[in-house]
Order: C-alpha cells, then structure tokens, then sequence
C-alpha cells in the first residue's frame, strides 16, 4: 500500500469531514433504506474506529484520484478559465477613472449622424 502524500493526507480528512457532516443532518435509518442495508451497518461504515469502516478508504480513494465532495448545489469551474475571466474583469475596471465610467457606454463613433 502506498502511503497518502501528506496534502493527500489533509484531503482525504477534509473529505471524511463533509461526509461526516452532510451524513449528521439525515436520519441514519432513511440513509441504510436508501442503500438497502440496516440502520447499524451505515452506523459502522461512517464510524472510523471500528474495523468494518469504510470512511476512511473511501475519502482516501478520492483523495488520491483528486476528487473531492461538495453540496449539490455547487457548481465547479475550471480555475484557469475563471483566472482568465478575473483579469479580463480586472482590466476592464483598470481603465475606468470614476463611478459613472462603469455605467456610461462607450462611444465609438459608428452609426452617428448629424441632422
């Protein structure tokens, strides 16, 4: 077995957390009738000391294939097209000089006629 490298480590902690967590706030006997086991057998896999859990294999097993657990009602962005999206943000509020700025439109001089 190979050891989890220690941000793993943290990881696979944070991960047993969320479970743990997200878990506390259903009644144990809806969770086993939904994966159709007694309510002790969900009982003893979310419990981390005793021998038939399987908590911890599992948050290690996301853990090391970079996975992690977030509510569903989060989305996931890739981090690089949100840094992109920041700076173009970013530059764009660099070339305003007051408030008004951000709600003016920018005149470009197409389409305009005198009458």
């Amino acid at each position: 077995m190979y050891p989890l490298s220690k941000e793993q480590l943290e990881q696979s902690r944070s991960i047993q957390a969320q479970i743990l967590q997200s878990a506390a706030k259903h009644k144990r006997g809806q969770l086993a009738k939904g994966l159709g086991v007694d309510t002790t057998t969900v009982g003893r896999w979310l419990d981390s000391s005793h021998k038939d859990s399987r908590l911890i294999q599992f948050a290690a097993i996301l853990a090391m294939c970079n996975l992690k657990v977030v509510p569903i009602n989060m989305r996931c962005y890739d981090s690089q097209k949100i840094d992109i999206l920041f700076h173009i943000a970013k530059d764009s509020f660099n070339r305003l000089e007051a408030v008004d700025d951000f709600f003016m439109t920018p005149m470009t001089g197409q389409g305009e006629h005198n009458e």
